[in-house]
C-alpha cells in the first residue's frame, strides 16, 4: 500500500492516476470491438487493441492491488474489470488467426460490457471486510472469475461453430470447457475453505452456493458427454448441439455471477 506520511491513507494523487490506466484499457477494448465489427483485424494477437487492453488491464489491477493492500476483487467495480480481463486473457489463450478468428467478434463485446458497465460505478479504493483479509479469499474469486473468463470464450466459439462449423473452431470450444471447468473447480475448492476459516463451515448452502453448485455441475456433464464415444453417445448428441449447450452455459454463468449477486441477499452480495 502506497500511504501518506503521517495520515495512514492513500496517496489521492496515485488513487486517481492508476485509473487511467482503466479508460486507457477500456478505449482499447472498444477499439477491438468496433474493428472486429467492421471487419478490421490484425493477423497477429499481439498486434491487436485486445492484446494492449489486457496489458493495460493487467498494470490497473497491479496498481490497484498495490494501492489498496488487497487483492481489488471486492465490490461491483472490481468485479466487473477483473471479469473483463479474464474474458480477454482466455480468449487470447483460445483464439487465434485462422478458423478461431471469428470467435473475437462476439467475444469482443463480451469484453468491452463489464468494463463499460465498470465505468459507470463508484470507483474508490474501500477497505476489506476482516473475513475477506485471507489468501483463500483471492484465490477463490481470482479462479472463479477466470473460469467464468474460459466460459465465456467457449460462449463466442460455440456461437461461431453453429455459424461456419470448423474442426478447431470445435476444439478450442472444447478447451474453454475444461479449462474453465478446472479453474471454477479449483476456485470452489479454495472457496470452501474460506467459507471454514471466516464461518467454521465449508458449505453453508446461500444462494450464490447452490447457484455455483449448478454451473460445476452444468459443466461436468458436458465436459462428461464429450468423453463418450461417438457411437455410444445419447440419440441426437450431435456436435451443433453440443456447442449450442456450451454457449447457452454462459448464460447460466452471468445468472450466477450477476443475477444472484445482485437480486439475492446472500455474503456474496454486491
Amino acid at each position: 500500500m502506497f500511504p501518506i506520511p503521517g495520515n495512514g491513507g492513500v496517496c489521492p494523487a496515485l488513487g486517481s492516476a492508476h485509473l487511467i490506466f482503466f479508460w486507457l484499457a477500456l478505449a482499447a477494448y472498444g477499439a477491438e470491438a468496433g474493428l472486429r465489427l467492421v471487419g478490421v483485424a490484425p493477423k497477429r494477437g499481439t498486434h491487436t487493441p485486445l492484446f494492449a487492453g489486457v496489458l493495460l488491464q493487467a498494470a490497473f489491477l497491479g496498481l490497484r492491488w498495490g494501492l489498496s493492500g488487497h487483492a481489488p476483487m471486492t465490490g461491483l467495480f472490481e468485479s466487473l474489470t477483473v471479469f473483463s480481463f479474464c474474458c480477454a486473457v482466455a480468449g487470447l489463450i483460445l483464439c487465434g488467426p485462422g478458423e478461431t478468428e471469428g470467435a473475437f467478434v462476439p467475444l469482443s463485446i463480451l469484453v468491452l460490457l463489464p468494463q463499460a458497465a465498470a465505468a459507470l460505478l463508484d470507483k474508490r479504493l474501500t477497505p476489506l471486510y476482516p473475513s475477506l483479509d485471507t489468501p483463500w479469499f483471492a484465490s477463490h474469486v481470482g479462479l472463479s472469475f477466470l473460469g467464468y473468463g474460459f466460459f465465456a470464450a467457449g460462449m463466442a466459439l460455440g456461437a461461431v461453430y453453429l455459424r461456419r462449423g470448423g474442426e478447431a473452431v470445435y476444439r478450442a470450444a472444447g478447451k474453454s470447457v475444461l479449462y474453465g471447468f478446472t479453474a471454477f473447480s479449483g476456485g470452489m475448492v479454495c472457496g470452501g475453505i474460506w467459507a471454514y476459516y471466516a464461518w467454521g463451515s465449508y458449505w453453508v448452502w446461500t444462494p450464490k452456493e447452490i447457484w455455483s453448485a449448478i454451473v460445476w455441475v452444468y459443466f461436468a456433464a458436458l465436459l462428461h458427454l464429450k468423453t463418450i464415444p461417438e457411437q455410444e453417445r445419447w440419440p441426437g448428441w450431435t456436435k451443433r448441439l453440443e456447442m449450442g449447450v456450451t454457449a447457452a452455459g454462459y448464460g447460466v454463468v452471468l445468472l450466477t455471477f450477476l443475477g444472484v449477486s445482485l437480486l439475492l441477499r446472500s455474503s456474496h452480495s454486491f
